[in-house]
């Protein structure tokens, strides 16, 4: 399949009450503590240029080598909360995500750059950790973590910075999502964002009858386990599903945008709603 949602930079925004003012020697020193090798772009840790290299992170191009960069701009707009509002409505892991949109009124803009030819893992920790450092030094209502569009809490992805790796994956770089189907209200998509800006397949699951929450328990464990290990379920392959049946999958356009590829998961007969592409059953 075409590549779809590989993200060429890889970023979020912080949604802040007031443009904050930064000290680039202070974050600088949280970047270190959270990414040793972090150095000023320009080399200077006085100077307005909030860009940083990660020398610890090498990438060698066809004729020259550099390194994995961290970008952090304050936006010279105001925030405009209503392109934010489908973030909002899939945002379930965050119950204050509207009244923090609401409170925002400024963006602070952090992405990676020139890392996309990193290993996955080793760019979404790098990302990860710079965040970590950035969050400790630049206060924020919510964080809008723009590959899974999804209102994060920047309090819990903190937290989960503490924790186990897939807490933290879980507490911002994946999103699982649900949508009724106009006119077949009986009938649910839900899916997944967040796997396909890493190169990876996301999920998709179009099904009735099933509880809404088993499915996403399903989409959390499978989405890990793609993450761990890659684009390995391969089109005919089963997972284990929420009945007791193994269930089979496919890799296919996603039904509900942005444009990606999926692994479907089709949950079989007695389940499985709308038209499959061939080769599905």
């Amino acid at each position: 399949m075409p590549d779809y949602g590989f993200a060429r930079t890889y970023g979020v925004e912080l949604l802040c009450t007031r443009p904050p003012t930064i000290s680039k020697r202070q974050l600088l020193a949280a970047l270190r503590s959270r990414c040793p090798g972090a150095t000023p772009l320009d080399r200077d840790a006085e100077s307005g240029v909030l860009a940083f290299v990660h020398e610890d992170h090498p990438i060698q191009l066809s004729d020259a080598r550099i390194a994995a960069q961290t970008f952090i701009a304050v936006a010279d707009k105001p925030l405009a909360p209503q392109p934010l509002a489908e973030s909002v409505q899939q945002s379930w892991t965050f119950p204050g995500a509207a009244a923090a949109l609401h409170r925002s009124h400024a963006t602070v803009v952090v992405t990676d750059l020139m890392s996309s030819a990193l290993e996955y893992k080793a760019r979404l920790h790098l990302f990860q950790r710079a965040l970590l450092g950035v969050l400790e030094v630049i206060p924020c209502e919510a964080i809008h973590w723009r590959p899974s569009l999804r209102l994060v809490d920047p309090l819990a992805f903190a937290e989960a910075g503490s924790g186990p790796p897939s807490g933290l994956f879980f507490a911002g770089a994946l999103n699982v999502r649900l949508f009724n189907i106009q006119g077949r209200e009986e009938e649910t998509v839900m899916d997944t964002l967040g796997l396909a800006a890493l190169g990876l397949p996301d999920l998709q699951c179009h099904f009735h009858g099933l509880e809404v929450n088993e499915v996403a328990g399903l989409l959390y464990n499978t989405a890990w386990y793609v993450f761990e290990n890659g684009d390995v379920i391969e089109d005919g392959q089963t997972v284990d599903g929420v009945d007791g049946h193994r269930w089979r999958c496919q890799h296919e356009v996603a039904l509900v945008p942005p444009e990606r590829e999926v692994l479907d998961i089709n949950p079989g007969p007695r389940y499985a709603a709308g038209p499959r592409e061939p080769g599905a059953a």
